[in-house]
């Protein structure tokens, strides 16, 4: 239990890292939503203990990171971050606030205690199963054909699908 609230602490900070992040470039905000996803799976994990659930959304995450990484990559010329430097400080900042908020946990374990209660007829699980089971893999299999077909697009012409005027 004391360990869920520890990820519920950190999926905070994640959350208020992305809000007040000042690089707002598509690579970067496509790690902090795999960072973001990673998170939640493993709460997931934590309060259900069935792991086939959180691999399928983190495959299903990647592979549409992966689509709009190629999308954005085919748009926008070469980028490089140079503002990292900057963003320094506001890390270290919410490094510190972090282990502020993990040393309050650990000197008071029974502040928080959350129960978590899985109903067994409201349950995710069920889009495997019969009727549902056709939907999802339908959708799988439109990610997987809009993934390649960027691909294909991307490396017919070897740059930017954008022009960019000199």
């Amino acid at each position: 239990m004391y360990i869920i609230n520890i990820f519920f602490y950190i999926l905070m900070i994640t959350i208020i890292f992305i809000i007040f992040n000042k690089n707002i470039s598509p690579l970067n905000m496509m790690m902090n939503l795999i960072m973001f996803t990673l998170i939640s799976l493993m709460l997931i994990y934590l309060m259900t203990q069935k792991s086939m659930y959180c691999f399928m959304i983190f495959i299903s995450m990647v592979s549409g990171n992966m689509v709009m990484f190629l999308y954005f990559t085919s748009l926008i010329n070469n980028y490089y971050n140079k503002s990292f430097k900057s963003n320094l400080k506001f890390l270290i900042t919410l490094f510190m606030l972090y282990l502020i908020i993990l040393m309050y946990l650990y000197t008071h374990k029974n502040l928080i205690n959350l129960n978590y209660k899985i109903y067994p007829h409201i349950s995710i699980f069920k889009i495997y199963t019969y009727p549902l089971f056709i939907i999802t893999f339908m959708l799988i299999i439109y990610l997987l054909i809009t993934l390649l077909f960027s691909l294909k697009i991307c490396l017919m012409k070897n740059m930017p699908l954008r022009k960019i005027k000199n």
